[in-house]
């Protein structure tokens, strides 16, 4: 099972969510391996810290229930 993502409260596909996180991850200078760790963090449950950084580029992330 996939996490959701949002902008607002519109829900939006994965591919949305991801290319919005990567433009702003670059224009903020966040090397793209911590990027992608982050991303991939914040989609798991355990990731609350990662999906708070995330959240700097307008993209809410709910991970998948156990």
């Amino acid at each position: 099972m996939t996490g959701r993502y949002f902008d607002t409260d519109q829900e939006i596909p994965e591919s949305q969510a991801a290319n919005r996180w990567f433009r702003y991850a670059g224009e903020h200078d966040i090397d793209i391996a911590r990027a992608i760790s982050l991303w991939e963090d914040a989609a798991t449950p355990e990731g609350e810290s990662s999906r708070e950084t995330v959240a700097g580029c307008g993209v809410r992330i709910v991970p998948p229930e156990r």
